[in-house]
């Protein structure tokens, strides 16, 4: 096996990029050492020009060490594309990194979906990511998204307080908090989930790691739910990724005039689907998913504390909204925006003329 500090030397040459580099290891596979790397006829080796191959030669070895010092000082560690902890779905990229730098107690084992969205979301945005976030980690899904402001940090968190795994992939080095007010949510992370960069430690947030980074997210996922995004929104791409990869793209509707819902509008046109509750997502996915009864029991005691009211009250019959309103004592308008997002969860069902029913 090639050794990580040759791998993260290489990762290091300006212009070879994950491809070029997974050229050479699949040309040379056997190769322990940088001079045995030297002596080799890199000019065979498809996509290497003479310019790389002077970068390579000019390349300090010493490099990878220092980052696996740094991996080892920071409890992090650091996978290759050759190795079978390297997530399968992940390897089908065309241009899949070479290697992840994981920093976190979780694991990258299971099943993911990811859910993305606009850095300012609305409030439904917002509350409709939680919802299906909860959702389909009770339905036993991981949750991966780009640890941004707004609907990103969202579906974090709600994996978190469902006790699911989510991993957040980031556009700088896994030591690096970005954006800094999510220092709280980095460390959760760290301690229940994971943070996973193709970035060195170190590693600022430039701009163009950003659009880089979201081919990562789609290619660990089963899927790509976009909950809330505008026409330039950066999740657009992760779903364009999603589509290349033959993986389903979701994408939740929002008021017709909201500029902030324009990119899902235009996905759903272009064939993504749509969705209203969670299921929409489950039942298409490969293999298909469905809402478990027993695991969204346990976050019944979770829920706030209106969810969790109309809860205690619905039973198996559907109970018609105007009668839950008058019971519950609460406006009609409120509570059918909270039967939404119990319907998303999984919770509820709808029957003909607004009559609700529990789920589970």
């Amino acid at each position: 096996m090639i050794p990580a500090e040759l791998i993260l030397t290489l990762q290091n040459v300006p212009g070879l990029g994950a491809r070029r580099i997974r050229t050479i290891l699949n040309t040379y596979p056997h190769i322990t050492e940088w001079k045995d790397l030297l002596d080799s006829n890199l000019s065979v080796v498809d996509g290497i020009s003479g310019t790389l191959i002077d970068r390579i030669h000019g390349a300090q070895p010493q490099y990878g060490l220092s980052i696996l010092d740094r991996i080892h000082e920071l409890g992090a560690r650091f996978i290759n594309i050759s190795q079978p902890v390297y997530p399968a779905l992940l390897k089908e990229l065309y241009d899949a990194p070479v290697g992840l730098f994981i920093h976190g107690a979780g694991k990258l084992e299971g099943d993911f979906i990811a859910v993305v969205g606009t850095r300012r979301p609305t409030s439904y945005g917002r509350e409709t990511a939680r919802a299906l976030s909860h959702a389909l980690v009770a339905s036993g899904l991981g949750i991966v998204s780009g640890f941004a402001r707004g609907i990103d940090s969202t579906a974090h968190t709600a994996a978190l307080e469902t006790g699911g795994l989510t991993v957040a992939v980031m556009g700088c080095g896994v030591d690096v908090v970005y954006p800094p007010e999510n220092r709280k949510l980095y460390e959760r992370l760290l301690e229940n989930g994971l943070i996973v960069s193709e970035y060195p430690p170190g590693a600022n947030p430039d701009a163009h790691h950003f659009p880089q980074r979201n081919r990562i997210i789609s290619g660990l996922s089963l899927g790509t739910l976009v909950v809330e995004a505008g026409l330039g929104s950066g999740a657009l791409i992760t779903a364009v990724h999603a589509l290349d990869l033959g993986r389903g793209v979701f994408a939740v509707p929002g008021k017709i005039d909201s500029p902030r819902s324009e990119g899902c509008h235009n996905l759903i046109n272009s064939g993504a689907k749509l969705v209203a509750k969670v299921e929409d997502v489950l039942l298409e996915l490969q293999p298909p998913y469905s809402a478990v009864p027993g695991d969204q029991l346990s976050i019944v005691p979770d829920l706030p504390a209106p969810e969790r009211s109309i809860m205690e009250y619905l039973n198996r019959e559907p109970v018609p909204v105007d009668r839950i309103a008058e019971d519950l004592n609460t406006d009609v308008s409120e509570l059918l925006t909270t039967l939404l997002y119990l319907e998303m969860k999984g919770l509820v069902t709808q029957a003909a003329g607004k009559r609700f029913a529990r789920a589970v």
